[in-house]
């Protein structure tokens, strides 16, 4: 475990900015922070990642998007996709405000089991930073 992952350095850094952004109630755009977690990870050596959460269902002809709602204290969110970036079993989501175990990381953070999907795989992700790959 580095000592960035308990919240010290510029991920720890980049992290508590955008949970303030968020918490503001102003714009805040899940994808945008977890490019920037991605990147300074990536920057560090290690194997960052960008997940997708989705709560989907087939209906008659289409596919339903559920709501993904935090229960986050003081945080009043919705939304029918979310990105998070993680990287060694740890998500980084300025929506739970502190890095979070990966295999509770849904549980914590939208109270129930939402099997995170890999969005941006971590061999594709400078190429995909630098706006060269399109997942």
């Amino acid at each position: 475990m580095s000592a960035d992952e308990g919240g010290e350095g510029r991920v720890g850094e980049c992290l508590r900015r955008h949970a303030a952004a968020l918490r503001s109630g102003g714009y805040w755009n899940c994808l945008t922070a977890a490019k920037e977690l991605s990147a300074l990870l990536l920057a560090e050596g290690r194997r960052p990642f960008i997940a997708r959460l989705r709560k989907t269902e087939p209906r008659e002809g289409y596919v339903f998007h559920g709501p993904l709602i935090p229960r986050v204290r003081g945080l009043k969110a919705t939304w029918t996709t979310h990105y998070v970036c993680c990287c060694d079993g740890t998500a980084y989501d300025p929506v739970a405000g502190a890095p979070v175990a990966l295999d509770v990381y849904t549980s914590e953070v939208f109270g129930e089991q939402i099997q995170p999907e890999e969005f941006v795989p971590c061999e594709r992700l400078a190429a995909y930073l630098a706006g060269e790959w399109k997942p």
